[in-house]
């Protein structure tokens, strides 16, 4: 088989999660901007609409052969076109048509391609399908039993034929632990021998240059020594997927985070690109738009930015405006992304390019709930609606909402205390009725979903059901109210934030640093916790994030504020980003989170409030 470019690998694929109804909100850089920031949202529009154009009417790409679908291909076209929400009717098109033929896609070698069922699962939770049954099959159950079980390769995915004919590798191993994590599938045994199978294979410091990458399709078959010209060692694509599937299962530690990032850099080109190999002496690499597009997606699984200074090369280029580059701007073809200079647009390069250039890595988490004052909930993506206090009777404004543990109901909470349950979520008492010396600003529920703590604005914590009470800036002096409270991921503690930025932590919250006594261009108003509580980003009402402890920042509207204030910020699952949501209801995602959905452009009857994760975990 040819090697030399991911569009080449028989499996030809990429992945992504992304919006279920609604109309997507996404920042994009003026026209004419310099330099181009992620999101890029026009350019990935564009890339978007060319790829509709290149759909037959029955929804699929075609193959060489007249008459018949390329199947890899269509598949990833679902995950491009729902990145930008831009053509919904397009990706359900392609999405039903793989619903009809999965098999044909799915069996690779007599077996069931890791692979194929990952990017399978992908496409059916990107656009609001049940996973465990899409098409009359449990895409989930099928890929997790692919996972050997016994034998040097225990916890890979995929048959030994597989590997040999590279169906199944490295790259393939990422994307899986990616897919699963999109379902839900965290932590769990099986979970934890392919991520050790994973990590396992990372070149050893040993390999110098080589050190920190992956090798396709394995270690011994392919080994860490860089050959290019007999395509051999570690290369950019397989590295970039590894990343990104250890990043979605929570599992990219230091040493290997660093060591990853070290080949990363070592293999970028001298126009901020990437190519499949690193270029040697002896095999100068070229970039190709493929490769860029793959390494930057884990550069932000990696929690930086393709545009920071680090790789930014001299001259001002990176990994951004180099894969921009490879974007046609006029003519019939304008919109879609070439492989290299001189080429025309291919499906694969631009589908491949329209998620990195909106700077989404994978998988796109993003189910939630939006809540207005007036009681009323908003489900985005696949996150179910369970009713709402929306035209009903109120005393109070509601200022805030809590999403149960597994996903199946949550909490509406009033400026005067009172609570509001629905679906799972149960009521276990409330502060409506009872005397207040300050309203009520927010509620955060314990982990097993047993109970939740109100804390109102001048930092009195109230607490219900096996929400334990672990102290409160109650009666004490502050500079500034309170706007909002998050708890740690044990229940065994919390933190409050007020509008100047000052963080106080209670119980096994530990304070990791705040924005008090900082100048600050507006009020902070949210605060959201890491999920080993080693940390907690603080937004402020322009977008602008702060990042303390373990939190990483992953970007922030900060530099270029919506119209309409930001509200709250949610973190994602994997805990390698964040949503913004505006009082107009648009969602605005960085790092892995993904907005399933907005409300900006909908009517509405009242200002959102705040946003709670819909998302359920399996451990």
């Amino acid at each position: 088989m040819i090697r030399g470019g991911r569009r080449s690998i028989a499996l030809g694929m990429t992945a992504c999660m992304a919006m279920g109804s609604a109309v997507l909100a996404m920042a994009s850089s003026p026209a004419g901007a310099s330099p181009p920031a992620v999101p890029d949202t026009a350019a990935a529009v564009a890339g978007s609409s060319w790829l509709v154009s290149q759909l037959t009417p029955q929804g699929y790409i075609p193959s060489p052969t007249p008459g018949q679908a390329n199947l890899a291909q269509t598949a990833n076209v679902v995950l491009a076109l729902a990145a930008t929400g831009s053509a919904p009717a397009s990706a359900q098109s392609a999405l039903a048509y793989m619903a009809s033929h999965i098999d044909a896609y799915v069996i690779v070698d007599g077996a069931d391609g890791p692979g194929q069922l990952a990017l399978l699962l992908l496409d059916a939770v990107a656009l609001g399908e049940n996973p465990h049954s899409f098409g009359g099959t449990d895409l989930v159950s099928r890929l997790l039993a692919t996972e050997q079980d016994a034998g040097a390769d225990a916890g890979a995915f995929g048959t030994a034929r597989q590997f040999t004919d590279q169906y199944a590798s490295t790259y393939t191993q990422g994307l899986a632990l990616a897919a699963l994590a999109a379902a839900g599938v965290r932590g769990t045994p099986q979970v934890a021998a392919s991520v050790s199978w994973l990590v396992g294979q990372q070149c050893p410091t040993s390999s110098g240059t080589s050190a920190g990458g992956w090798t396709s399709p394995e270690q011994p078959t392919n080994t860490c020594t860089l050959d290019p010209a007999n395509y051999g060692g570690p290369d950019t694509n397989s590295t970039a997927l590894a990343v990104e599937g250890l990043a979605a299962q929570g599992a990219l530690t230091a040493p290997v985070s660093s060591s990853a990032l070290t080949f990363l850099l070592s293999a970028q080109q001298s126009d901020g690109g990437f190519s499949y190999f690193p270029s040697t002496t002896s095999v100068p690499a070229t970039t190709d738009s493929n490769s860029t597009a793959e390494v930057l997606q884990a550069i932000v699984a990696l929690g930086d930015s393709p545009t920071s200074a680090r790789f930014t090369v001299t001259g001002g280029g990176n990994p951004l405006t180099s894969l921009l580059s490879f974007q046609a701007t006029s003519g019939a073809a304008a919109g879609g992304f070439f492989y290299q200079s001189g080429g025309t647009p291919d499906p694969v390069s631009s589908y491949e390019a329209v998620p990195a250039v909106m700077g989404l890595a994978f998988p796109y988490e993003g189910a939630s709930w939006a809540v207005a004052s007036d009681g009323g909930v908003f489900a985005l993506g696949t996150a179910s609606f369970f009713g709402s206090m929306g035209g009903k009777a109120l005393n109070a404004p509601v200022v805030g909402i809590a999403g149960s543990s597994d996903g199946g109901g949550y909490w509406e909470v009033a400026s005067d205390g009172g609570v509001f349950a629905f679906g799972d979520a149960h009521f276990h008492g409330s502060m409506g009725g009872q005397h207040l010396n300050k309203p009520v600003v927010g509620i955060a529920a314990t982990h097993d979903g047993g109970g939740y703590w109100e804390v109102a604005s001048d930092g009195g914590v109230f607490t219900f059901g096996d929400a334990h009470f672990h102290g409160s800036m109650g009666g004490k002096a502050l500079n500034a109210p309170i706007v909002g409270i998050a708890a740690t991921s044990d229940g065994g503690g919390y933190w409050e934030v007020a509008s100047d930025g000052g963080v106080f932590a209670f119980g096994d919250a530990i304070f990791q640093g705040s924005m008090g006594g900082k100048h600050l261009n507006k009020p902070v108003v949210g605060i959201a916790a890491t999920a080993d509580g080693g940390g907690y980003w603080e937004v402020a009402s322009d977008g602008g994030v702060f990042a303390f402890g373990d939190a990483n920042p992953y970007g922030s509207l900060g530099a270029m504020p919506p119209n309409d204030p930001v509200v709250g910020i949610l973190p994602a699952a994997s805990g390698t980003g964040y949503l913004e949501v505006t009082s107009a209801g648009g969602v605005f995602p960085f790092g892995t989170a993904y907005a399933y959905g907005s409300l900006a452009g909908v009517p509405l009857a009242a200002p959102v409030v705040g946003l709670a994760s819909a998302a359920g975990t399996t451990t």
